[in-house]
């Protein structure tokens, strides 16, 4: 394997960041500049722009610098990623293993959808999808459960940083557009789409909750636009919100009303899949 080039400033920057991750009394620049074995003109400039990010704080009275609480934060949301899947996989697996479809569990990250988990479906479509991949939001359904279920100024707020590229020739590129549909994901407690992010691909997605009732991740099947026809979105949709809920009561969201799983007949009524035989015949 080549080895990779790194940019030695950003590596000084990670260096002063462990360094004082150390010491907790903190360090002033001479100190860190002897620790490091670095030039001074250097550790000062890395130390005046990690103070002036959030990064650092400087004690006025000691001139020493240590880790601020901006650190924490971010460290807390790692925590919090990492406790969402170890707690969330095994219902991850049992959904996979009952639709036969390829499960994600998905964060928000700025205004696109990225991957937490994965479990890879036992049919003979396999997908590509991996841990860290990154869609625009408004080009899936994982994307728009997280979007749509957003407090309604934060929502403004990711709406207003949307590029809307368009990746198919299906992809909502209209934010007045996106906006009616979220609406009725909101409604529909469920985000469904097909062909708007990979032609031939669909996803069926609803949203977790935390303690809080704040929407920490979304859970999502991945399948051809086949498997999900053939499979019936809207049962799909009640499969996939059962779930999330389940998951968002290990996340510590207070007990929702069940979930009756239901399909559409060819007339149009919902019947109840509560029953095995419905639910195996569903999901052949």
């Amino acid at each position: 394997m080549a080895k990779r080039y790194l940019v030695p400033a950003i590596k000084r920057a990670f260096d002063v960041l462990e360094l004082l991750s150390t010491r907790p009394e903190g360090n002033g620049i001479s100190e860190i500049r002897r620790a490091l074995r670095l030039p001074l003109s250097s550790v000062a400039t890395i130390v005046y722009t990690l103070t002036d990010l959030g990064f650092l704080e400087r004690d006025e009275r000691t001139s020493r610098y240590r880790l601020s609480a901006k650190l924490l934060g971010i460290g807390r949301r790692v925590l919090d990623q990492t406790s969402l899947v170890s707690q969330c996989h095994d219902l991850l697996c049992e959904l996979v293993q009952e639709t036969k479809l390829t499960g994600h569990l998905a964060v928000l990250r700025n205004t696109d959808s990225l991957y937490v988990d994965r479990v890879q479906g036992t049919g003979w479509v396999q997908f590509q999808s991996y841990v860290g991949m990154t869609w625009p939001a408004h080009t899936s359904a994982v994307g728009k459960a997280l979007l749509a279920f957003q407090a309604n100024a934060e929502l403004r707020r990711l709406m207003r940083g949307l590029r809307m590229a368009k990746l198919t020739p299906f992809t909502i590129t209209s934010k007045a557009a996106l906006n009616k549909q979220l609406t009725q994901i909101r409604r529909m407690g469920y985000a469904s789409e097909l062909n708007e992010g990979e032609m031939g691909l669909g996803c069926v997605a609803a949203p977790l909750y935390d303690h809080r009732h704040h929407v920490a991740a979304a859970l999502s099947l991945t399948g051809t636009v086949h498997q999900l026809e053939q499979a019936n979105l809207a049962s799909l949709g009640v499969l996939v919100m059962a779930y999330a809920q389940r998951m968002s009561a290990r996340l510590g969201d207070s007990p929702r009303p069940k979930v009756e799983r239901t399909s559409l007949r060819s007339d149009g009524r919902l019947v109840s899949t509560r029953s095995p035989q419905a639910r195996v015949a569903l999901f052949k």
